[in-house]
């Protein structure tokens, strides 16, 4: 008889935490279901507007980013947070339309340097919330997001024996997730305001003309359209150097000479392959008459991929094209 009350009394026991464990998972679960609730709430009579009120913002920040604590405010509208890095790397985060893409040459590099090195992220990026698309937009720090992402991309993947990755397997790189990083976020900002910090943000280091002196969304579209061909199919060439050798260039030279070759011959969306052409022709001619000074392993590269273009700095594409 003693055996069997002993026996119920821990069953009992353990039914009891069994079931406190199930009440506090439940309530957990309750309070972020009444947070959500909370948000759509609130956020659905504003889902169409330009602007939202400034009492929505903590609302909106905890729906995007759990983990977000504003550790500095310099206005009810202008606040810096700390989040985590895992949440940062899903959809909700875009590059500004009229920010330059980036630069395909140089993401590569950063990622095996933040894996490899296991450094702390010591980094800031520079956000603004588009309220009627329901995302916020990169002013600065693309080239550092798009890394993480790829980081996490190849990170994803199952593990292979034969062919390991280069950025581990199995999402496995939790001392990456699990860091924080550091958001400076502008909210209710109109265009203007949005290039102006994007100017001042980029004063120490030179971009292309394109991106802040022309916003017309379709010649953005063709010339990144265009870039981004070249850079496929000539990735070779494609350096992240800011100086790059003879034979080469990167995104952002390319991007410019892009840019003053639509202007010159008055491209638009109605003759778009008028630029290829042009590039191709300015390339043959450049293939066929070669200068004596270019060295014997610029001539082999250029032959074995087909683009001679960049044998010219760019001052010079420009009479021959």
């Amino acid at each position: 008889m003693t055996d069997f009350v002993s026996t119920f009394n821990k069953t009992n026991k353990k039914s009891k935490r069994g079931i406190t464990l199930l009440e506090v998972v439940g309530e957990e679960q309750q309070h972020q279901e009444g947070e959500l609730d909370l948000f759509k709430i609130a956020y659905k009579p504003y889902m169409t507007s330009e602007f939202i009120p400034v009492h929505i913002i903590p609302l909106l920040m905890k729906h995007h980013f759990p983990s977000s604590e504003i550790i500095h405010q310099f206005t009810l509208t202008h606040l810096i947070y700390k989040v985590k890095i895992s949440e940062i790397l899903g959809d909700n985060i875009r590059n500004w339309e009229y920010n330059r893409p980036p630069d395909l040459a140089r993401c590569p590099d950063i990622a095996s340097y933040i894996y490899n090195s296991k450094k702390p992220i010591d980094t800031m990026f520079w956000f603004v919330f588009t309220n009627k698309k329901n995302i916020f937009e990169v002013l600065d720090g693309i080239h550092r997001l798009t890394a993480l992402k790829k980081i996490k991309e190849e990170n994803s993947k199952p593990q292979d024996l034969l062919c390991p990755g280069d950025f581990g397997s199995n999402g496995d790189a939790y001392w990456l997730y699990e860091q924080y990083a550091i958001l400076n976020i502008r909210f209710n900002t109109n265009f203007g305001e949005r290039v102006e910090v994007f100017q001042n943000l980029n004063k120490s280091q030179a971009v292309p003309d394109l991106y802040i002196k022309d916003h017309k969304k379709e010649k953005i579209q063709i010339i990144d359209l265009i870039a981004n061909e070249w850079q496929v199919n000539y990735k070779r060439h494609f350096s992240s150097s800011s100086e790059p050798n003879i034979g080469n260039t990167n995104r952002n030279k390319f991007v410019d000479l892009l840019d003053k070759i639509y202007d010159k011959y008055k491209i638009d969306s109605s003759n778009p392959n008028k630029l290829r052409h042009l590039l191709e022709d300015a390339n043959n001619k450049i293939m066929n008459n070669i200068p004596s000074k270019v060295s014997l392993n610029t001539r082999v590269k250029c032959k074995e991929t087909g683009c001679y273009l960049f044998i010219y700095k760019n001052e010079r594409l420009e009479e021959l094209i």
